[in-house]
């Protein structure tokens, strides 16, 4: 494909119609902004109240799942910044793909976004697409951006539970396990490889912080760069507070530790998306109220007062630090 914007025809054909078909909320915002259009002005019906928020992400990769991974990742960015309903959202997508990408992988890229967008009932308003000739695979970056009438959380204090939902570097693994699905096989049961590549699916962290918003949640933290270590010391440091972790209960899916083990690589440090961390008065409670809606959640730690952030096993203290990078980038 040349460098620069795409071709009307191509945009119309690979971009317009892709992300159309998806859902009756994307074919409104379509007609109303037309094809290939870098700004839409729309009317609303007076019920836009409240405060804006905004969520923003991006993600990059040789596979189809980039433009999906950074829609979700800006979704749950933003679904985890109140507790309560976002209203009115949308999403705006910017796609940028090398030159040696054919038209059909651009298609596919944005059909995978579209679904996500389709699950979680928030639009894509406006998608460009760049090609650029210094770029080796697709980078996307997605804002979403909604109206709530919610107020922002207390705050988390000392004392409270922290509660984890799902499992540690579910993203990382499906990444890693998508990319060199070959390598792996070579060691490991295909089956289990391609369990690996399939925890894309579990990325959305919309529905837990939906249940989160109604259940007595403090706080709550996006888990992405740097991992479940990278998550708990920004959630600590966000909120002012210590934590103490309990590594024994975290959760981790035997996949993930085939692929780090494979890769030399620490699972706890490895991009995270589809986690959410949450603090609480009552962690049994969130659990149960997390579980009763088909999220698997765990109590992990607790906050502490003071500014020490640790990670515990057995008799063994480890001092969390900020995150520098990502495990991800290692491979």
């Amino acid at each position: 494909m040349n460098c620069g914007r795409l071709t009307e025809s191509v945009y119309d054909r690979s971009v317009v119609k892709v992300i159309k078909t998806a859902s009756e909320k994307n074919r409104k915002f379509y007609d109303s902004a037309g094809p290939g259009a870098d700004c839409a002005v729309f009317g609303h019906d007076g019920t836009c109240t409240g405060r804006l928020v905004s969520g923003q992400a991006s993600a990059c990769g040789h596979g189809e799942d980039a433009a999906a991974r950074a829609f979700t990742a800006a979704a749950n960015n933003a679904a985890a910044s109140v507790c309560g309903p976002l209203l009115h959202a949308y999403a705006n997508l910017t796609l940028t793909i090398p030159e040696k990408l054919r038209e059909i992988k651009v298609r596919r890229l944005l059909a995978q976004a579209a679904q996500e967008a389709e699950q979680v009932r928030i639009p894509l308003l406006s998608v460009n697409v760049q090609t650029l000739g210094c770029v080796e695979e697709p980078v996307a970056s997605c804002v979403v951006s909604a109206y709530t009438e919610a107020a922002g959380f207390r705050g988390a204090g000392a004392d409270e539970d922290i509660v984890m939902t799902k499992w540690i570097a579910a993203e990382g693994t499906a990444v890693i396990a998508d990319r060199r699905f070959e390598a792996l096989c070579g060691r490991y049961p295909a089956d289990l490889v391609e369990a690996a590549v399939n925890f894309k699916r579990f990325l959305s962290v919309v529905p837990e912080a939906a249940t989160a918003q109604v259940s007595n949640v403090s706080a709550m933290q996006v888990v992405r760069e740097g991992g479940i270590f990278g998550g708990l010391w920004s959630l600590a440091a966000g909120n002012g507070v210590g934590l103490v972790a309990d590594l024994k209960r975290i959760p981790v899916r035997q996949e993930t530790i085939e692929v780090c083990e494979f890769f030399d690589i620490n699972p706890y440090e490895l991009l995270g998306g589809g986690s959410l961390l949450m603090t609480t008065p009552d962690g049994g409670a969130l659990v149960d109220a997390l579980k009763a809606q088909g999220i698997a959640a765990a109590v992990i730690g607790r906050t502490v007062p003071g500014k020490d952030r640790v990670v515990r096993y057995e008799d063994e203290t480890r001092y969390l630090e900020p995150a520098r990078g990502d495990e991800i980038f290692k491979i």
